[in-house]
């Protein structure tokens, strides 16, 4: 390794978990590209300040789901609900799926390069957390020992007859 473009061909392969970062050499003795390695300091907390609306995040993933539908395993096929961003350092996004064991890595990748191509995120790891929809859902009110006061008037009688 000879160049600077031999050695950064060596990082992106010794260093493939860290493909979204920026590869930048720099010297602190002769501070050759130090301006440059603060710009990119920069760019990267600029992205991190990124709060995707959930609408504009839905259609997103909404046409990547189009693009490339995920590979169905065991008979069963992986569903998407919906879609929100519960941080935005790292931006970690929640995506609620019928079951999350059909969430593969390689969908995960193609979805998180398919987030990157749409909002950026240069330089910033993006996670993405499946989580499965309940199967049921509790009823918010109880009929019984209901909290609601009655203000002393009489129960209404529902007739049987027409």
């Amino acid at each position: 390794m000879t160049t600077l473009a031999e050695f950064g061909q060596w990082v992106q392969e010794c260093l493939f978990f860290l493909d979204f970062a920026p590869v930048i050499f720099t010297s602190a003795k002769s501070g050759f590209h130090l301006d440059r390695l603060l710009e990119a300091v920069r760019y990267v907390a600029a992205q991190l300040q990124q709060k995707i609306p959930t609408a504009i995040l839905n259609r997103t993933l909404r046409d990547a789901i189009e693009r490339q539908q995920p590979i169905s395993a065991l008979g069963h096929r992986l569903n998407f609900f919906y879609a929100t961003q519960v941080r935005q350092a790292p931006p970690t996004f929640l995506l609620f799926v019928n079951r999350d064991e059909l969430f593969s890595e390689s969908y995960r990748k193609y979805l998180v390069g398919e987030l990157r191509r749409a909002f950026g995120y240069e330089g910033c790891p993006i996670v993405l957390v499946p989580r499965p929809r309940p199967k049921t859902v509790e009823p918010v009110r109880k009929s019984k020992g209901s909290s609601r006061p009655d203000h002393g008037r009489k129960p209404h009688k529902v007739s049987s007859r027409r």
